[in-house]
């Protein structure tokens, strides 16, 4: 299997539209898809700057289109895979379907809030060297209700320099916030299909490691956190962590000799304390599986020593005691 499925380029008859709003579905929530694709629509530039298109991979239990309201249906495009081919193999072919210059992979969960297009665009055309251009986000929950800040990058709009930090140690953007340019695709080639918990993270480090990323403060994507999400069903498994060393391991030949080896330990150590900070978040739900697969995982990062210390470090504030 090849490790990069290949991207090739859009027919030179093609129309061009800035922007390819490609949202990847599967067996989605339809009130939260409609409010994902509504997100878009409230700031639609029109077809000739923007295509917006589902791709579903072949739903056997939901129709993604009844989520289409009104002119939605009209709008917005339609690709269903012939069968079930994978998270990575259809974000891949969301990259292959699209028209623009620049591709946005809105997850179905996500929304965005007002300005999300003009602003990074706006930074797009400042920065014509970027491959991609990410915002920052928050996380909210099925209600809508805002849980938990993303870090800055940067506190004002700009090229971020401190990428090794921001993307390779510990990873402060997720995929609904970023665009990229579709020639950075077409020249590195799609997802890892050998991955499904971690491919994104190793497709953004492979883009900042090769083309300037430009970051915009202001919070204009929203990451919807619940409890029938994928993300979580990897947690549950333990499967998130052995990704997650997998990626550290494959993105270590990415980075110059002299400091490889540095970052890929910094990185092993801040997972081991968000390992640790899952294993907790599980035993307050009385979920002791979960809990026990993270301390697994986190022990194949790193050593019982650090493992125990990050444990101490992300406990809850409520059972937090003076070491004194």
């Amino acid at each position: 299997m090849s490790d990069h499925s290949p991207i090739a380029a859009p027919a030179a008859n093609v129309a061009r539209p800035f922007w390819s709003v490609m949202i990847p579905t599967y067996e989605p929530q339809p009130h939260f898809l409609r409010q994902a694709v509504a997100s878009v629509l409230d700031q639609d530039p029109g077809p000739e700057a923007m295509e917006i298109v589902l791709v579903d991979d072949c739903s056997q239990r939901v129709d993604p289109r009844t989520a289409l309201d009104g002119g939605a249906a009209k709008r917005v495009g339609w690709v269903r895979q012939a069968g079930h081919v994978g998270i990575g193999a259809n974000w891949n072919s969301c990259i292959q379907h699209a028209r623009g210059q620049w591709i946005h992979l809105l997850h179905q969960d996500d929304l965005l809030r007002p300005g999300f297009y003009a602003r990074l665009r706006a930074g797009i055309e400042a920065a014509p060297t970027a491959g991609a251009a990410v915002c920052r986000d928050v996380v909210i929950d099925r209600d809508d209700r805002r849980v938990a800040d993303q870090r800055l990058m940067r506190t004002t709009p700009g090229i971020v320099e401190d990428w090794i930090e921001h993307v390779f140690v510990s990873l402060h953007l997720r995929a609904s916030a970023l665009v990229v340019r579709r020639s950075v695709y077409e020249a590195l080639g799609g997802f890892r299909l050998d991955l499904s918990y971690a491919l994104d993270w190793d497709m953004w480090k492979r883009i900042v490691a090769a083309y300037p990323l430009w970051y915009e403060p202001e919070v204009l994507a929203c990451y919807r956190r619940h409890d029938d999400s994928a993300t979580l069903a990897f947690q549950r498994s333990g499967a998130n962590l052995a990704e997650i060393a997998r990626s550290i391991a494959l993105s270590e030949v990415a980075l110059p000799a002299a400091i490889a080896a540095t970052t890929a330990r910094r990185a092993r150590e801040r997972y081991t304390r968000y390992a640790a900070g899952l294993a907790w978040g599980a035993v307050a739900r009385r979920d002791v599986r979960a809990a026990l697969a993270q301390l697994r995982g986190a022990r194949r990062l790193t050593s019982t020593r650090t493992l125990a210390h990050a444990i101490w470090c992300e406990r809850p504030r409520r059972v937090r005691t003076s070491p004194r």
